[in-house]
């Protein structure tokens, strides 16, 4: 089993609440990470990394129970198509976005981790796309 080497990281949490919306970042990475409750979506969407180019994913339980259902998605600008799932997607009840710090992002470099999470799936299951 080959080891991975430690590295450090920031979780800033603007409202003070733990569970609440958290910013995440690994030390020396131009990305970055919002994870936030559907229940805070309304504040998560004031954030300016929301409308950068990103990669996010939306989940809650599943129909079964046993596992949670997971959207994955991507858009040159995450808010309008969270905004749009906030409306068509009841299932989700979290979401977290992936962008970068610097705006160096463009739809092509967030076309690659949009589909990774569906290869990672096909490889254990029979599921298809």
């Amino acid at each position: 089993m080959s080891k991975t080497p430690g590295f450090s990281g920031r979780i800033f949490i603007p409202t003070g609440e733990p569970e609440g919306l958290r910013i995440v970042e690994k030390s020396n990475r131009t990305g970055q990470g919002l994870v936030f409750p559907r229940a805070q979506f309304t504040e998560a969407r004031r954030r300016p990394e929301l409308k950068r180019t990103g990669v996010y994913l939306l989940w809650g339980p599943g129909e079964s129970g046993q596992l949670p259902r997971v959207y994955v998605g991507e858009g040159d600008a995450v808010l309008p198509r969270l905004d749009q799932h906030t409306r068509q997607k009841g299932f989700w009840t979290h979401a977290a976005a992936f962008t970068s710090k610097d705006q160096n992002l463009d739809k092509a470099h967030v076309q690659y981790p949009e589909a990774r999470p569906f290869q990672a799936a096909a490889r254990v299951t029979s599921w298809r796309r």
